[in-house]
C-alpha cells in the first residue's frame, strides 16, 4: 500500500519518490492497480476516502460529460443512502473492483458493514458466502462463453480454406524472381 500525505496546504505528498502530486497522479495509481492511503500529516488522520471522493469528481469531470458524471455521482449518493450491502453486491457482481477484491478485503468491507449497522451480524456468514458463490458463477459463466467463443473461432479457422506451405513457398519464389527482374 502505497502511503501519500496531505499537508496544510492541501498538497498531497509521496514520501516514496519525495514529490509532491495531484489528484491526477492519485488517479493514475489507482488506475494502474494500486492501493493507497492518504493520512494527514498534522493530525496523522486517514483521510483516504475523502481523497478518492475528490480523486473521483476530478476525473469523472475531466471526461467532460457532464450528464455522465452527474448520473455517475447522483446514482452513487442516492445508493449510499439506501442499501449498502446491496450496492456492494452489485458492483462487484457487475465486475466493478472485483478484480482487487482479495479475501481480507471483502472481510474488511463486511465486517465495517456489521460495525456500522449496515448488516446484522447475524448475516455476516451469509452476506459472504452468498456473495463468494455469485462470483464464482459468474466468473464460471464468463469462463464457459469464453470456451464457446474459442469453439466458433476454431471452427471458422479449420473451415476457411488455407493455402498449403507447398503454395506459399512456390508464391514467394515467384515473388522474388520478379524483384530480381526489376
Amino acid at each position: 500500500m502505497k502511503l501519500l500525505k496531505r499537508y496544510a496546504n492541501r498538497r498531497l505528498y509521496d514520501p516514496e519518490t519525495s514529490s509532491t502530486i495531484t489528484l491526477e497522479d492519485v488517479a493514475q495509481m489507482i488506475i494502474r492497480g494500486e492501493e493507497i492511503k492518504v493520512v494527514d500529516n498534522l493530525t496523522g488522520e486517514d483521510i483516504t476516502p475523502k481523497i478518492l471522493g475528490q480523486t473521483l469528481l476530478k476525473v469523472s469531470l475531466g471526461q467532460r460529460n457532464e450528464d455522465f458524471s452527474n448520473f455517475m455521482l447522483t446514482s452513487l449518493i442516492r445508493e449510499t443512502g439506501r442499501d449498502i450491502s446491496g450496492l456492494f453486491e452489485r458492483l462487484v457482481l457487475g465486475g466493478i473492483g472485483a478484480n482487487y477484491l482479495t479475501s481480507e478485503r471483502l472481510e474488511k468491507i463486511i465486517t465495517s458493514m456489521v460495525t456500522l449497522g449496515e448488516l446484522k451480524e447475524a448475516d455476516f456468514g451469509t452476506y459472504k458466502d452468498d456473495l463468494l458463490k455469485k462470483m464464482a458463477s459468474r466468473a464460471s459463466e464468463k469462463k464457459e462463453q469464453i470456451q464457446k467463443d474459442l469453439e466458433k473461432f476454431s471452427q471458422v479457422i479449420q473451415d476457411t480454406e488455407s493455402p498449403s506451405v507447398t503454395d506459399l513457398s512456390e508464391k514467394l519464389k515467384e515473388v522474388a524472381e520478379k524483384l530480381k527482374e526489376s
